[in-house]
């Protein structure tokens, strides 16, 4: 009979460090942190494309005319590039001409690609914040690299600006818990007027938006003949479309800035606004074809300013829901004019600048008239429907009502 042995193992020999020897620390980045780097890649190399392709496309298209010299697909890109910095707060500078202007179109195709891109990373901590925007402004380090123009080097600088409002919106619902217990512990008047005031500023957006889509509506067969004798050739005319879509977003903040009154210019010593309408000679941009003429019925609308008043009213039933007693209300309602006001204002500012020499260093809204508009109409509207109907208020009056009724009466006795 016989017996199976189990198999030898061999002993194993735990060795201990020396603690006289230094110790091999292993850093190992924090959770999400390379997610949120290529989330920024991924929104800045994704938002450049979109410009780039654009420019050369029309690189492409208008190859064989001799005005182009020596050019290659290679200065098509640097242009593209100058124009994503553009849209980034940069300026472009070709042949002795200074361009300003921000095409908001860029910043908001950005702003989006962001918003997406660490959206879907999930971020449960501000380290793949930070990283999404260091990688996004070091891409647009490298952009000015390639663009070569003295201007550009600004928007490395709007960089990291615009990466992080996209980043937070992306953060939206997903504030880690130690801010988000910061941020209750500011004031709820506070937090009310701040949500208010972002109503008010996305209602006066959209009517914006709306008096574009009308002007452009109305305006449309002599928009389509400068569009006609601009660009005849079929890729040349979705280049210039693609383009002007891009200025899209400026042209809403210039309609915000002629609703609320002070209106805008398109050159120097121009007015277009609901006080009258003083035009010039205008950039050969067909879209521009939408504006107002002077002996128009547009230019003696100064009662269209009540439209900022009625989102003023809007505002302040946001208010009203939302903070019960009278003091709260009222700085319910201060806050949130001013915040409507100094968002508008940020962005008017972006939508004006420069588009060429002289006369056309003088271009859009002027954003403190803009802005002091913003408050008084929001003010004047929120006050209305937040505090002059509020419960308080009317006890208030009431008590004041009774007091000179029975002074009146005393007198007539």
């Amino acid at each position: 009979m016989s017996t199976t042995l189990p198999p030898r193992i061999p002993p194993r020999v735990v060795e201990h460090d020396d603690p006289r020897e230094p110790r091999r620390v292993h850093w190992r980045p924090p959770a999400q942190t390379l997610r949120g780097a290529l989330a920024g890649a991924e929104a800045a190399i994704g938002s450049w494309l979109v410009v780039a392709v654009v420019a050369i496309a029309g690189y492409v298209a208008t190859a064989a005319a001799p005005e182009l010299g020596a050019a290659t697909w290679v200065d098509a890109a640097r242009v593209g590039s100058a124009i994503w910095l553009l849209g980034h707060g940069g300026a472009l500078e070709l042949t002795g001409v200074s361009i300003t202007l921000v095409p908001l179109g860029v910043s908001l195709v950005a702003l989006v690609g962001m918003a997406t891109s660490l959206r879907r990373v999930r971020p449960a901590t501000w380290w793949p914040v930070g990283a999404a925007v260091l990688c996004y402004t070091v891409l647009a380090a490298g952009f000015a690299a390639l663009a070569a123009t003295p201007g550009s080097w600004r928007g490395v600088l709007g960089a990291p600006v615009l990466a992080a409002l996209g980043a937070l919106i992306a953060m939206r619902g997903r504030v880690p818990a130690g801010t988000r217990t910061a941020l209750d512990r500011v004031p709820m008047p506070v937090r009310v007027g701040l949500g208010a005031g972002a109503v008010g500023a996305a209602l006066l957006l959209a009517l914006g938006l709306a008096t574009v889509i009308a002007a452009v509506a109305a305006g449309f067969p002599r928009v389509m003949e400068l569009h006609a004798a601009l660009v005849p050739h079929g890729v040349s005319s979705v280049i210039m479309v693609l383009a002007q879509l891009m200025l899209l977003p400026t042209l809403v903040l210039w309609a915000v800035g002629f609703l609320t009154g002070p209106g805008f210019a398109v050159g120097e010593g121009t007015s277009f606004s609901p006080g009258g309408i003083d035009a010039g000679p205008l950039p050969v941009v067909p879209v521009l074809g939408a504006l107002p003429e002077p002996d128009s019925l547009v230019g003696s609308l100064g009662f269209i300013v009540v439209l900022g008043v009625l989102v003023g009213a809007v505002v302040g039933l946001w208010v009203r829901r939302r903070a019960a007693p009278l003091a709260q209300t009222a700085i319910a309602v201060a806050v949130s004019a001013l915040t409507a006001a100094l968002a508008i204002a940020a962005l008017v500012t972006l939508s004006s600048g420069s588009v060429g020499p002289g006369r056309m260093a003088e271009v859009g809204p002027d954003a403190m008239a803009v802005g002091v508009a913003v408050v008084w109409q929001i003010a004047l509207g929120a006050a209305v429907t937040a505090l002059a109907v509020h419960p308080e208020t009317r006890a208030v009056l009431g008590r004041v009502g009774g007091a000179v009724g029975s002074w009146w009466a005393g007198v007539r006795s």
